[in-house]
């Protein structure tokens, strides 16, 4: 009854809302408590392993701010003789099998010695104690951290000035699968996964050799996101590999997540519309341009890799060129070629030709494409704008939709929304097959940055043609050629080999060599070996029968 006499009066008569406390994220002025970017700038006692065991434990239940972080985990042991021990891990970043029976268990079960003998040196804990293949000691705290992060166990033995790394990583990656985006009937199979390690054992599966250098490099100052510059040393060329490592070292960030924000770190020319580095998820792709003499990066948590440098023929090449018989392989690249020139010009040519030259049409066709613009409210420019950003606001609706709702979307979004367009005379029929035949042109594109570097300048020869129809095309891909001819990927001229027209690699760059014909590595990059093959390299016919 009381409740209903409330509300009543709630109803007739206004009372103020309480007031609430507002939450505002203010500016931290205090600075940070423990910040590791200052670590080299600010050494004190503590950035070194101590002989007292307390002080270690302290120092690290500090840095970790244990216990409030729940996934790190502090063993304490008590071994023989009464000496204290204790080692730390991260929790889902260990095989926790491992730390019990290689690292737990020897400590507990040391056995024994003189008192003389026992824990006389500090390697007898890794020597004798401790059942594990990869180990080290160290008497940084820096280091030690820096392996517990990437899922390693440090153990702290009281008396002993150094700790004892122990390699236990194990935490969870998915396992080796096919391509997604490079795929091909022939040659293998698999495909870069986020494990650093196991992407490097795939190359190292392929190209057999102990010249193959797996150079480890650390980019980050807080993340200290771990990688592998890989390269030939009897091939690749020493200032490349110096280029490569001056460049990543140059690299000045708190945290590095993936091998693109690397990439774009690295690249000369920022708002250039061409990338210049090749990047792949392939292992076998990669073993082939180290053995011609490039530099591959690869970064742990990227499924993909750097390799670097390239040039804009080789962004166009599939790998799938690789595998096929020469004639197919030049058939597949030709019609490609074909492929891209309609995903760029086809739509500026069209609009070209439909505002300012309609006298090189057939009369016929002239009267169809009149006839079907008709009834059309737009004019040609604004018809064509729209229908290519409904094209790509499908092909970007596709992508982000799960896999079987994408490629319903792109059916039916292709399919029922140009038809009701036509229908409802918003466009033309002729507009919706220039944008068709565009965007399979598109998609036939091998490299998928490449695609974007087309669907960029399709837009601005499509502004050039509007305004000066085949003279303003004519000056678009002059313009774009001058940019090109002045970039360089890592010392190499963008266009090689281009320049060098009498080149043996030339003929390479647009058609398809026999392999028995590929005895030259590609001369821009002035490797040490420039020769790959003998020049007879199919000795079964040059043998004499008997």
């Amino acid at each position: 009854m009381n409740k209903l006499f409330d509300n009543i009066k709630n109803f007739f008569f206004f009372e103020p809302p309480a007031k609430e406390r507002d939450f505002y994220l203010k500016e931290q002025g205090g600075g940070m408590e423990y910040d590791v970017r200052e670590e080299k700038k600010e050494s004190t006692v503590t950035d070194t392993v101590s002989e007292r065991i307390e002080t270690n434990l302290s120092y690290v239940k500090k840095r970790f701010t244990y216990p409030l972080n729940n996934d790190i985990v502090i063993r304490e042991i008590k071994m023989r003789e009464g000496r204290r021990a204790f080692i730390v891990f991260i929790d889902g970043m260990v095989n926790g099998e491992m730390v019990d029976l290689a690292v737990i268990k020897t400590l507990l079960e040391l056995p024994y010695f003189s008192e003389d003998e026992i824990y006389k040196y500090e390697t007898e804990i890794i020597d004798r104690f401790v059942a594990h293949s990869q180990a080290f000691d160290t008497g940084s705290m820096d280091t030690i951290f820096e392996e517990i992060n990437f899922g390693s166990c440090a153990v702290f033995v009281d008396g002993f000035s150094k700790g004892f790394v122990l390699d236990v990583r194990d935490w969870g990656h998915r396992s080796i699968d096919k391509p997604e985006n490079e795929q091909s009937i022939y040659g293998p199979q698999e495909a870069f996964a986020e494990m650093l390690r196991n992407n490097t054992a795939l190359v190292r599966k392929i190209v057999k050799t102990e010249k193959l250098i797996a150079e480890g490099v650390k980019i980050g100052k807080v993340s200290q996101t771990r990688g592998v510059m890989l390269y030939i040393s009897d091939i690749a060329n020493p200032d490349l590999v110096e280029e490569v490592r001056r460049r990543i070292n140059g690299i000045d960030m708190d945290y590095v997540i993936s091998i693109e924000e690397v990439s774009m770190m690295m690249e000369e020319k920022t708002f250039s519309a061409m990338t210049h580095f090749l990047e792949t998820e392939r292992p076998d792709r990669v073993a082939r341009a180290l053995t011609e003499g490039r530099v591959a990066l690869i970064l742990n948590g990227s499924p993909h890799v750097l390799v670097m440098p390239t040039s804009v023929f080789e962004l166009t090449h599939a790998v799938s060129d690789d595998y096929l018989r020469v004639p197919y392989a030049n058939m597949v690249r030709i019609i490609r070629l074909i492929a891209v020139i309609f995903s760029v010009l086809l739509p500026s040519t069209y609009l070209a030709i439909t505002l300012f030259h309609q006298e090189i049409i057939p009369t016929y066709l002239l009267y169809s494409i009149s006839a079907s613009r008709e009834n059309v409210p737009f004019p040609s420019l604004v018809e064509l704008l729209l229908m290519d950003l409904s094209f790509e606001m499908i092909r970007e609706a596709g992508l982000r939709m799960p896999g079987p709702i994408g490629s319903t979307l792109g059916i039916v979004g292709g399919l029922i929304l140009g038809q009701a367009a036509v229908s409802a005379k918003i466009v033309s029929p002729i507009m919706i097959i220039v944008i068709a035949i565009t965007g399979i042109g598109s998609f036939a594109t091998a490299d998928y940055s490449l695609s974007w570097s087309f669907r960029i300048l399709r837009l601005s020869f499509i502004v050039l043609a509007a305004f000066m129809g085949f003279y303003g095309i004519a000056i678009g891909i002059f313009i774009f050629m001058l940019m090109l001819a002045s970039q360089k990927s890592f010392g190499v001229p963008f266009l090689s080999p281009v320049p060098r027209i009498k080149s043996k690699s030339m003929v390479n760059a647009v058609f398809v060599n026999p392999v028995w014909r590929r005895e030259n590595r590609p001369e821009f990059l002035n490797v040490k070996n420039k020769r790959e093959e003998p020049e007879i390299s199919r000795t079964w016919k040059t043998k004499n029968k008997y």
